[in-house]
């Protein structure tokens, strides 16, 4: 088997892989530079997508549209390579966010899954409920079956170790079996939670089902991260995606 068939069928069995050297230092620093850009940009607007915690910045929404170094990462060979043999061919980027987790900003999440989405507009269709508007964007909880055919890719521009906060999973969680979405307390029973410790440069794929946590930072750094979240098929109901970044065209 490939690797790439090796974490394909790992993020079937167990909904998450974790993949090292994806970036090199000289792409993370491109990135690093081009989101402080933005991100200073959206502070001093006020600019509501930018997520702050006091004076300080934690997270910036929209980054594909924001970012086109980001963009372009979305659509790079390197990640079409991790995304590919899990959704094919066809998939495309729908949504992109920046977290950092610094002295200032160490926060701590309790076990959930991904289930919201973003989209162009609202639209009263089955299966999406729950609409709100973050940073001008509407958003929805969506169908079960939209989130079975997404995948996220998390790039670590920082080491994710066990004293930062790392994310926390529950492998196998993703696949719901009859169960709710919302439902946690029988998988937190019955299974061990695995920290995905990550090297400066690697990556973590995750179905958005999957069962995943982080604590705050006993020794707070930087751990920034950008968050990819892929698709492969438009939204049922007459609901849009509210961007659609796709592959490099090929010269």
């Amino acid at each position: 088997m490939t690797i790439a068939e090796i974490l394909a069928d790992q993020v079937q069995r167990d909904g998450f892989a974790v993949v090292p050297r994806v970036l090199d230092a000289d792409e993370i620093e491109s990135l690093i530079l081009a989101v402080d850009r933005a991100r200073a940009a959206a502070d001093q607007a006020a600019d509501p997508a930018s997520l702050r915690r006091g004076q300080s910045t934690f997270g910036l929404r929209d980054l594909l549209g924001r970012v086109p170094e980001v963009r372009r990462l979305a659509g790079s060979p390197p990640i079409r390579e991790l995304v590919e043999p899990i959704l094919g061919p066809a998939a495309f980027a729908v949504r992109g966010l920046w977290f950092d987790k610094t002295s200032e900003a160490n926060w701590n999440l309790p076990w959930h899954r991904d289930l919201t989405i973003a989209a162009r507009r609202r639209v009263d269709a089955p299966g999406f409920s729950s609409w709100t508007v973050k940073a001008g964007i509407p958003h929805a909880l969506a169908p079960v079956e939209v989130l079975e055919s997404m995948l996220t890719v998390r790039l670590h521009l920082d080491p994710a170790g066990p004293d930062n906060g790392p994310l926390r999973v529950l492998p196998g969680s993703h696949r719901l079996g009859g169960s709710a979405p919302t439902e946690v307390g029988s998988w937190t029973d019955r299974v061990h939670p695995i920290e995905c410790v990550v090297d400066r440069g690697g990556a973590v794929l995750m179905r958005p089902l999957l069962l995943h946590a982080s604590n705050s930072a006993a020794s707070p750094d930087h751990r920034r991260v950008i968050h990819l979240e892929f698709a492969s098929m438009p939204l049922p109901g007459g609901v849009e995606w509210y961007d659609v970044a796709r592959a490099e065209a090929s010269s």
